[in-house]
């Protein structure tokens, strides 16, 4: 596995410098300054933006440092322009979460039906319950984490022109998956375990009479979602780095800090704008789906008569809100994964002038280390 400064992105491996180009046959030659190079430092391109040869757009972006709409209108004309292999993808991931959500759904309603009241069934359910929900949780961050990490190559060929197939994103990506589920774990079950043990500790201190020591707890759990929001700004890119360089989750990691040193509050402005879109079109749809489903669920239980029309009500509403969280699904994820590939684009042409060896690759041209 190569280390940051290894392939670049493409149809051959990686997006890293140094490597093939992203997108150009098997023997392109390395271009580019080893990955951290420094703008101004020997072996690094000298600034070279306001040139007519880094206006070039050959895809959804031009090939120059990207302003913040440059980053949202390209996330929307990747989506646009390939619409099968996004939303395609998406729609497979969702399923997958879907099928597990049932799983667990049917799993519940069987524990509720089956076990007694006793204070040991009870103990067995709440466990049981837990269980389900973190299955599901760690399930849904797993496929989340490889859909947008899939996409991270379908929206960096699109930077050059390109529209991959689902065919082609899945032969390019699909040995990187299981790098992919260990990131998500190394992002995700630190977090778990400190927070659950910060509430663990909070809620023992309370039930035992001790405020003080649940008070210090509540100001521990606000001090770690600040600094857990902070890592996961500085971290932000690791996905994309991990797929268009062909690193390893560790290594991906230390790319993305890398990255985004000096860039913390433009990386989260657009985080928080991106998130922010996100979120007022993925309540649009859900209120909009629950109201719907409200109206065609009331109307098809008054027309039906007693447990009958109460069940029939029942499955309506949920099949509504299910349908409008799959809508959502589908339009905010691919949206997310173009918005944090294009930041990924972006650091890389502001720290390494990256734009140049970019216009080449979608020119074709070839180009020495």
């Amino acid at each position: 596995m190569p280390p940051p400064g290894g392939p670049t992105y493409g149809a051959s491996p990686g997006y890293g410098a140094g490597g093939p180009a992203f997108g150009a046959g098997a023997g392109q030659p390395a271009y580019g300054p080893p990955a951290g190079t420094p703008t101004g430092t020997p072996g690094a391109p000298a600034p070279h933006w306001s040139t007519a040869l880094t206006a070039h757009k050959p895809g959804i972006v031009a090939l120059r440092p990207l302003g913040f709409g440059d980053i949202l209108e390209g996330s929307f004309a990747a989506m646009r322009r390939n619409p099968r292999t996004f939303f395609g993808l998406a729609l497979l991931t969702s399923l997958v979460i879907l099928l597990i959500l049932a799983a667990v759904g049917a799993l519940g309603y069987l524990a509720v039906t089956q076990i007694g009241s006793s204070q040991a069934n009870d103990v067995l359910l709440a466990v049981g319950t837990i269980g389900g929900f973190t299955l599901l949780f760690v399930a849904s961050s797993v496929t989340s984490v490889a859909l947008t990490g899939m996409l991270s190559y379908p929206v960096a060929e699109a930077v050059l022109g390109r529209k991959p197939s689902i065919g082609e994103t899945w032969r390019r990506t699909r040995g990187m998956l299981l790098r992919l589920a260990g990131l998500t774990l190394v992002l995700f079950i630190p977090v778990l375990v400190v927070i659950a043990g910060l509430v663990a500790v909070v809620i023992l201190a309370f039930d035992r009479g001790s405020n003080v020591l649940g008070t210090l707890g509540i100001f521990a759990i606000l001090g770690t979602a600040v600094a857990m929001g902070f890592l996961g700004v500085r971290l932000a890119l690791s996905t994309p780095a991990l797929v268009l360089e062909d690193l390893g989750a560790i290594a991906s990691l230390r790319r993305s800090w890398a990255l985004t040193r000096g860039r913390f509050w433009r990386t989260l402005g657009v985080l928080f704008v991106s998130g922010l879109i996100v979120g007022v079109v993925q309540q649009v749809l859900g209120v909009g789906f629950q109201v719907v489903g409200g109206a065609v669920g009331f109307g098809l239980g008054s027309t039906m008569s007693g447990q009958a029309g109460e069940i029939a009500g029942t499955v309506v509403v949920l099949a509504f809100t299910l349908l409008g969280s799959l809508l959502a699904t589908l339009l905010s994820q691919p949206f997310q994964a173009a918005v944090g590939t294009l930041l990924y684009t972006d650091a890389r042409i502001r720290k390494e002038g990256f734009d140049l060896a970019l216009v080449r690759a979608a020119t074709g041209a070839r180009v020495s280390g």
